[in-house]
């Protein structure tokens, strides 16, 4: 048995789920983080959090409601508020779109491995589908949820972890079979996970890559909102901002 044909075919064949869906957060990836999970309320904007004050900020008008009371803001923070509304009005269908795409994009991906990789490719891309439309639906219900980077990650991530057993399973059993075959079985199926990694990284750049423009637009305007929510006058009772996103100006990340 050839153990390093083995070895190589496994770490490529184990490494193709993962990389995938940290491929597309490479491309649309903001930089955006919130203490806050965001909905939409008719033409209000709500911001919820457990365990800490404030626990719900309502924003609509041109006013803020902090915990269910008014706050006292100042003409200039009024129409600071107003802005910020017109931003997020205009942000909900960019976010919507944009995650779309990049949920479309890992499940296209996900499902490709599964069909060539998977124990039972079957059994799981019937599972896998139903994954999707339940991702797709959260997102349809309340798109606002995804504008932070981590709450994307937070909604995929289990579904990828649980597949990465069989996928990786079934993987394992090819790489076995043809290590067992013989030198030149075991490198057929190294060449066959070499070939199907740069097929989905030509698949999944191109598609991430059209979605960019969009994407950037959409950070554009979460900096705008941000710029607003640094600028505003009012203060919460214990004397701190606001602080309802944060965009780290810092980090970057460099497309493969």
């Amino acid at each position: 048995m050839n153990r390093a044909a083995l070895t190589t075919a496994l770490l490529l064949a184990s490494g193709l789920v993962q990389a995938r869906s940290q491929q597309v957060e490479t491309h649309i990836g903001c930089n955006v983080s919130s203490d806050y999970a965001v909905s939409v309320n008719r033409s209000a904007f709500l911001f919820t959090r457990q365990e800490r004050k404030p626990a719900r900020i309502g924003i609509g008008g041109g006013r803020i409601f902090i915990d269910g009371k008014e706050a006292t803001l100042t003409a200039a923070d009024r129409q600071r508020v107003l802005e910020i509304e017109s931003e997020m009005h205009e942000l909900v269908p960019e976010v919507q779109q944009v995650t779309t795409e990049a949920v479309e994009i890992a499940f296209s991906a996900l499902s490709e491995i599964a069909r060539a990789l998977a124990s039972n490719p079957k059994a799981t891309l019937s599972s896998l589908e139903r994954g999707h439309r339940r991702v797709i639906g959260e997102i349809d219900a309340n798109p606002l949820a995804m504008f932070n980077d981590d709450a994307m990650e937070d909604l995929i991530e289990p579904i990828v972890s649980q597949y990465v057993p069989d996928i990786v399973g079934g993987a394992v059993g090819s790489a076995l079979k043809a290590a067992f075959g013989g030198e030149k079985r075991a490198r057929e199926f190294e060449v066959r996970m070499e070939r199907m990694q740069k097929e989905l990284d030509t698949n999944v750049d191109a598609r991430a890559k059209a979605l960019e423009p969009l994407a950037e637009a959409m950070c554009q305007r979460l900096r705008r909102i941000d710029d607003l929510d640094n600028s505003l006058e009012y203060r919460l009772p214990d004397a701190k901002p606001l602080q309802l996103l944060r965009m780290d100006q810092h980090k970057t990340t460099d497309a493969p």
